[in-house]
């Protein structure tokens, strides 16, 4: 799960790291699940992979095939993980870790 508030664990089935990452503001429902939603919008091998080191740099990649990607809709994530009221946003734009639901 692509989180935020707590460690980050790659989103890349090639890349096993982890990543502290800040807390979201008091008011956020959680993080984002952005690999979940790769997979059950588009089904396995899908997968998130950050392509841009920015908050618009996610996208959902086919196995390891660079050029078979898509967007991610965060907000669709957020309210696959957290209703139908939940909404994305981000702190930091320079930060692809700094999303979160609310």
């Amino acid at each position: 799960m692509l989180a935020v508030g707590g460690t980050l664990l790659s989103a890349s089935p090639a890349v096993a790291s982890t990543t502290p990452i800040p807390a979201p503001p008091a008011a956020a429902g959680g993080g984002v699940d952005i690999n979940g939603w790769c997979v059950a919008v588009y089904g396995d091998p899908w997968h998130a992979e950050l392509r841009n080191f920015n908050a618009h740099g996610w996208v959902c990649q086919w196995a390891h095939d660079t050029a078979a990607w898509t967007s991610v809709d965060m907000y669709a994530a957020c309210r696959r993980t957290y209703g139908s009221a939940s909404t994305a946003q981000y702190t930091d734009y320079n930060n692809p870790y700094s999303w979160y639901c609310t």
